[in-house]
């Protein structure tokens, strides 16, 4: 029920915007005259190390070695233009190359500039200036470090992300960790992802190799991926110790869906094969600093079964987007590329116990995103269902953000949003907390207030304070959230009233980056006996699109789904 409805609400907006659509790119008429049907002479490959990094010559060389000054390679660059010396420019290939540019990670900016040159023809200028490659990250026991993780986001300037992790494990084993992307594979603009990760409880190993839609001037996308992963899910209760379940996932897909081109507006078509298996422990137990201890309380024996399925999907996809580039939006002063139009990803499956498993049922997926942008100003949603039926509708799974940008000046900037998750009739363990770091309210972080469904309202208001020295943009926020949570059908779960909090913040980022350090004290104003009077938090977020579901919902998604394949502003 909740997921054909959100079904329609989905389809509805999509019709509504589609009929208004603009054409797919507002062509700038001066670029477009130099461009269009030009013949490109040739393409100039120019990139640049972090803007804020300037080190003394005695250091260059440990630079060189940890990575620092090892600038994108011009050959990986090249890989993701749509523009080539000898073919024909046209505006909307220019355009479509530099969004792309500024969509890889390792990258914090990037200029594509079609310049006229003898004979008519034009050439290619492409700028890039790269993010901070390094990855460096912890966390302390006291005084004591008890995790310590080191990595690039660049390796030798060839686009490729790679940490390794360590943390100690006290009562339980050390864990280790190595995770590995490759933003380039086999020579193309494919995308290979490594994690291997043996934590002190649990173990994850994921692998997929992939190429997702990044454009509508691609003609096909594809994925493959396997998975297998144990973790243990923890249900906080209000009064005691919090009880944990073990969980054992595997899964793999493969699949891929080919575009089709109406007058410059795009549809998808495709499938995907998937497996998942999923087990849950039958004993609950509490994770001591002495070890793992069993507990029988009823509320989790027993209460979640394992299952096996199989699935066929058929993917459909349509896409009518055009692109504004704004700065100082989610980024505190970087560039950012944020969509007007809509885009839909539609999954539907069905599982066939002849191929293995034991489900027989009718799966379906759905995501959508709807915007309206200019240089000033954003309004947009995204819309995230999925659910499965046999007898009746389970597993059911939802999230979404509603979100106003609009700057009020060129370094003043509100933000009002709203965003929900939740999940009905699950088949795997979850708990949504009220305090949750991702996807909570700000200052609750200690709250034992968990349910089913959340949702949060927030109010920020953002002053970019400029570039204190040549290194470093600052910022200031004021902020506001409040939310509520839901009892639903979980373990333990609890109807909340609307809880608030106050908050300021300390923004900052190194120039041109669309990373954001931030460092926040938030102040609960409603009664909560759990939560702190004050909570300083230090976090740091990269432009990646307008909406990322929170991990304590994401986890709860099945393999298949329309984000495997498709990109999202």
């Amino acid at each position: 029920m909740y997921l054909r409805h959100g079904l329609l609400v989905a389809l509805l907006v999509t019709l509504l915007l589609s009929a208004r659509h603009r054409p797919l790119f507002a062509q700038d008429s001066a670029r477009a005259t130099v461009c269009e049907g030009s013949v490109v002479s040739s393409v100039a490959v120019t990139s640049a190390a972090p803007s804020f990094l300037v080190l003394p010559g005695p250091l260059r060389k440990v630079a060189r070695g940890a990575g620092l000054q090892a600038t994108t390679r011009a050959s990986v660059v090249r890989r993701f233009l749509l523009l080539q010396a000898g073919g024909l420019c046209t505006e909307r290939q220019r355009a479509e190359s530099e969004r792309i540019l500024r969509l890889q990670p390792f990258l914090a900016d990037a200029t594509v500039r079609a310049v006229p040159d003898s004979g008519g023809r034009v050439r290619i200028e492409v700028e890039t200036v790269d993010e901070i490659p390094v990855v460096l990250g912890g966390s302390f026991d006291g005084m004591r470090p008890s995790a310590l993780m080191l990595g690039n986001r660049n390796v030798a300037g060839g686009g490729i992300y790679l940490t390794a992790r360590g943390e100690r494990g006290e009562a339980y084993r050390d864990g280790a960790s190595l995770r590995f992307v490759a933003n380039q594979a086999l020579g193309r603009p494919y995308v290979l992802a490594l994690l291997a990760e043996r934590a002190p409880l649990g173990s994850t190993f994921t692998i997929a190799l992939g190429h997702a839609f990044l454009t509508d001037l691609q003609r096909n996308a594809w994925h493959v991926g396997y998975g297998d992963a144990e973790d243990y899910v923890s249900f906080v209760r209000p009064t005691g110790e919090a009880l944990s379940l073990e969980v054992k996932r595997s899964f793999w897909d493969v699949g891929g869906v080919t575009r089709i081109g109406i007058r410059g507006r795009s549809a998808f078509f495709g499938g995907l094969l998937t497996r998942e298996r999923a087990a849950q422990g039958e004993q609950p137990v509490i994770i001591t600093d002495s070890g793992l201890v069993a507990d029988t309380d009823p509320a989790l024996v027993g209460r979640f079964a394992p299952y096996e399925n199989v699935r066929v999907n058929a993917v459909l996809g349509m896409r009518f987007l055009r692109f504004t580039t704004v700065r100082g939006f989610d980024a505190l002063t970087g560039a950012q590329d944020v969509a007007s139009g809509v885009q839909l990803g539609v999954l539907a499956g069905r599982g066939i116990p002849k191929l293995g498993g034991t489900d027989e049922d009718t799966f379906l997926s759905a995501d959508i995103y709807a915007g309206i942008s200019s240089v000033n100003s954003l309004l947009a949603l995204r819309m995230e269902g999925e659910g499965r039926r046999e007898t009746r509708w389970d597993a059911v799974v939802g999230s979404g953000r509603l979100a106003w940008y609009r700057k009020l000046g060129g370094s003043h900037l509100l933000i009002a949003s709203g965003e929900f998750s939740g999940g009905w009739r699950a088949r795997l363990p979850f708990q949504l907390m009220l305090g949750d770091r991702q996807g909570g309210v700000r200052g609750y972080h200690r709250s034992r207030i968990g349910g089913g469904q959340r949702a949060v309202l927030r109010l920020e208001e953002r002053w970019s304070i400029g570039r204190i020295t040549r290194r470093a943009d600052v910022g200031l926020a004021t902020f506001a959230d409040a939310g509520k949570v839901w009892a639903g059908d979980v373990p333990f779960g609890v109807t909340s009233p609307t809880k608030a909090s106050v908050g300021v913040g300390l923004l900052a980022a190194t120039p041109l980056s669309r990373r954001l350090w931030r460092l926040d004290l938030a102040v609960p104003v409603s009664a909560d006996v759990d939560a702190r009077r004050w909570e300083l938090r230090l976090s740091t977020t990269q432009v990646r699109g307008f909406w990322r579901e929170p991990r304590d919902v994401a986890r709860l998604r099945a393999a298949a789904a329309p984000s495997t394949i498709f990109t999202w502003p």
